[in-house]
């Protein structure tokens, strides 16, 4: 795929996309230019942030409390895991354990553990275990398909 970005002294900002073929991946990119990167909101220490989808780590689920994990924050946030999944499932987050929500895009490699699980590295020296459930579907998405129903 060719990109070409061109900047202009004045007029409308505008996006052209051409294409032989919509793909799923053209309509995924194209859907996330109309409707814009959200934000995730969250509070640490009394203080209220607002966080792109591309800095979380993972969210994660302690005491009933929901949590996400950036380089630098921990925040806790007013979603549960099943609205985390839901609402970032297209940014390449995927539910990895009974307690944990996964951003693809942060892991480095990937390991094979023994009762098939999946010891999975971040790119801030983290690891997270994908328990055996969630197996199948992850190497699924890493082969960039999608899993049959």
């Amino acid at each position: 795929m060719k990109l070409t970005a061109e900047q202009i002294v004045s007029g409308e900002d505008e996006i052209i996309v051409k294409y032989r073929e919509m793909t799923p991946e053209l309509s995924a990119l194209i859907h996330l230019l109309k409707q814009g990167m959200p934000v995730v909101t969250g509070r640490e220490e009394g203080r209220q942030y607002r966080i792109a989808p591309g800095e979380i780590y993972y969210f994660e689920s302690v005491d009933e409390r929901t949590f996400a994990y950036t380089r630098e924050h921990t925040l806790q946030v007013a979603m549960t895991l099943a609205e985390a999944e839901e609402r970032l499932e297209k940014y390449g987050f995927f539910r990895c354990n009974k307690s944990m929500v996964l951003n693809l895009n942060r892991i480095d490699s990937v390991k094979n553990e023994l009762g098939s699980r999946i010891n999975a590295a971040l790119d801030n020296g983290e690891h997270v275990i994908i328990s055996r459930h969630y197996a199948r579907r992850f190497r699924e998405l890493l082969r960039g398909g999608e899993e049959d129903a």
